[in-house]
């Protein structure tokens, strides 16, 4: 399941990385407005995917949304997109959190990754702090439990489907609110 679910959503994963202001800090050019749009965005759509997620896995721990709520509320930002895009991703079976915890659960090794150029980012530097982008290997463990937990599943050709479309529409929500905020 795994590998479908790579081989699915590869082209999107792609395609939306493009879009994303986390290539300006790898290359070191990001200013902290782009820094703070980049968390509003990501707040914004890992938050609402989560929320989505824990109504049929209600196990399912993120640390997350905790970790964005605590860079916005360190920069004073509030959040005035959730309300407008919550209505735009929804998650109506288990096999679709899986699919939607799929994209989740894979952004952990890209966030340690764009977390080690930080430092490096010199409108950046008053940050003391970076909750999100911190570089913490746990959503590695938590990547490496997901794909431990998926093995164990026995899905039906519908279910299996069902996740695939829906870890290719979290990959295109994340992508829109990528776009539009």
């Amino acid at each position: 399941m795994l590998s479908k679910l790579r081989e699915a959503t590869h082209q999107l994963h792609k395609e939306i990385e493009k879009d994303n202001l986390a290539d300006l800090i790898i290359s070191h050019e990001i200013t902290l407005d782009q820094y703070k749009k980049l968390l509003l965005q990501n707040h914004t759509a890992y938050r609402i995917v989560e929320a989505e997620i824990t109504k049929y896995i209600p196990e399912y721990t993120s640390e997350k949304t905790v970790h964005l709520q605590k860079d916005l509320d360190l920069l004073e930002l509030e959040n005035p997109y959730l309300e407008e895009y919550t209505l735009k991703f929804k998650c109506t079976s288990v096999a679709q959190a899986i699919g939607a915890r799929y994209v989740i659960e894979g952004s952990s090794l890209g966030g340690i990754m764009i977390a080690t150029h930080l430092k490096d980012c010199a409108n950046l530097q008053d940050l003391t702090k970076h909750n999100f982008f911190n570089g913490d290997r746990d959503g590695v463990m938590s990547w490496n439990k997901y794909c431990k937990d998926l093995k164990k599943i026995d899905f039906t050709a519908a279910q299996e489907k069902e996740a695939i479309q829906k870890a290719m529409d979290t990959f295109n929500f994340f992508g829109k609110v990528f776009r539009e905020i």
